[in-house]
């Protein structure tokens, strides 16, 4: 059985959180990624050599070290590292809330420029489609179709994607973004990294507003970042490109959540997650005849 070091978190600061741990600040050059309860030590394991591979093709992003015990938890230390939150950087003083968004979107351009050869990461398109059955219940046959149409019409991509790109997944390292979370990596068409930032913004606030607030903003800061990134990824798009770009997003984010709820049955909200993103697809599809 392995024996790993252990260290304490009391009195240490956030700096990030994930779909499946929290960052803590535990030195002035040392971070802490703490998992959640039940995480296996092979799954950390293998978000460690993600990372690393990461690092390797160019993805800004902390590189992980030591596997360690934090109480009846695992964690992952990063060394050499001093870091704050988004959310905090954007509350120290206005004129951080663009530029954290220009160097956020700067970011995502950045790992959208990396390819990964075939087979190296998960297909989003293909997890996509594999995830449409679980909405099938819930639609008529001609919205079914026409969803599966659309997500099929998606091109094949082979540009490397975080997909699950948020403020808790980024931390900022002095004058540079860094990414955490790296188990989601995947590779597809960039909509599908917009979808996230739509769910993660709009469609979950929209829900549920503590979902913002989990982000360190409100529900209207949430929404104004989800808008300002579409705007400078799309580099100034007409209204009508944008809006498009929008809808598919928030289809593709309806689709995935979706998914995650159906397996996840201890989830609260889960029958109003479910029925809020089918109204969504249903009223997205139809205007899009």
């Amino acid at each position: 059985m392995d024996q790993f070091r252990e260290i304490s978190i009391d009195g240490c600061p956030e700096i990030g959180r994930g779909a499946h741990g929290i960052v803590y600040q535990t030195a002035p050059d040392m971070l802490v990624k703490v998992y959640n309860e039940n995480t296996s030590t092979d799954s950390i394991r293998r978000e460690r050599e993600l990372a690393r591979w990461a690092f390797v093709k160019g993805i800004p992003t902390a590189i992980p070290f030591d596997i360690v015990r934090v109480g009846d938890r695992y964690g992952i230390v990063f060394e050499h590292l001093a870091a704050k939150s988004p959310a905090d950087y954007i509350r120290e003083s206005p004129e951080h809330f663009e530029s954290y968004l220009k160097r956020s979107v700067e970011l995502m351009k950045q790992i959208h420029a990396i390819a990964a050869k075939p087979g190296e990461l998960p297909d989003m398109k293909r997890q996509t489609l594999g995830w449409l059955p679980k909405v099938r219940p819930f639609l008529p046959d001609h919205l079914y179709s026409r969803l599966c149409s659309l997500v099929d019409a998606i091109p094949d991509r082979s540009t490397i994607i975080h997909a699950d790109f948020h403020m808790n997944n980024i931390l900022i390292c002095g004058d540079e973004l860094m990414l955490i979370d790296m188990d989601t990596l995947s590779t597809g068409d960039p909509i599908f990294e917009l979808a996230t930032v739509f769910v993660s913004y709009r469609e979950f606030p929209s829900i549920e507003p503590k979902a913002a607030y989990m982000l360190g903003v409100d529900v209207e800061t949430a929404a104004k970042i989800c808008d300002r990134i579409f705007e400078l990824y799309l580099d100034a798009a007409n209204d009508a490109a944008l809006q498009d770009a929008k809808d598919r997003a928030q289809l593709l984010g309806c689709v995935r959540i979706i998914d995650y709820v159906d397996r996840h049955a201890e989830l609260p909200d889960r029958e109003k997650c479910i029925g809020r993103c089918v109204q969504d697809i249903t009223r997205l599809l139809q205007l899009r005849g």
